[in-house]
């Protein structure tokens, strides 16, 4: 068991990075520059956080891992039909970029990032297997759900950014609303037979 000061002052590391990268970007995010910023010994911390992706990963994996267990959660207390499950889950996702809009970094591509982008895109896959196997009633077929369910990604995560820009109307209930109403109708396009 890690003693509560590293804990703490690991924690104080991945806060200094995620302000970094939510800042000037990913590449910013550097072991050096976080531990400048968060006042910690970074000589602590060398062989965890070797490099700027070891970071990065770092931070994107305790924010999907907790988003993800949150929304797992509110999703099981949901009324088992579809539309309640999608906004049990789309109140926790937006509820945590609220909390903290700097957690919204890890919604945007990390281009020039291959650690990074291959852990958004097994966390993208995640999300989708969360759609097959909280609609196994459908009678979707589950790769339908999971493209119904990355196309809807997709649409939420620009849906985010537009709550977040200053100069934009789309505020956090639409967000919500109409993310639940893109990911039905991604779901009703996905039924078996002709494309009209």
């Amino acid at each position: 068991m890690e003693e509560p000061g590293r804990e703490g002052a690991r924690e104080a590391l991945l806060d200094a990075g995620l302000q970094l990268w939510h800042d000037r970007g990913w590449p910013a995010a550097t072991p050096a520059a976080a531990a400048e910023l968060a006042g910690v010994d970074l000589a602590e911390f060398r062989d965890e956080f070797a490099s700027p992706a070891d970071l990065t990963c770092a931070i994107f994996d305790a924010i999907v891992d907790e988003r993800s267990a949150a929304m797992l959660s509110a999703m099981a207390d949901a009324a088992p039909t579809m539309a309640p499950r999608m906004r049990a889950l789309l109140e926790v996702m937006v509820g945590d970029v609220a909390g903290d809009h700097r957690r919204a970094v890890v919604l945007a591509e990390p281009i020039g990032c291959p650690e990074l982008l291959d852990k958004r895109r097994s966390a993208n896959r995640g999300f989708a297997e969360i759609v097959v196997n909280s609609n196994r009633e459908s009678r979707m077929e589950p790769d339908h759900l999971r493209a119904a369910g990355h196309f809807a990604l997709g649409g939420l995560s620009e849906l985010v950014f537009a709550w977040l820009d200053p100069a934009s109307p789309v505020e956090r209930d639409l967000v919500v609303d109409h993310g639940v109403r893109l990911f039905e109708s991604a779901v009703r396009a996905g039924w078996p037979g002709p494309v009209a």
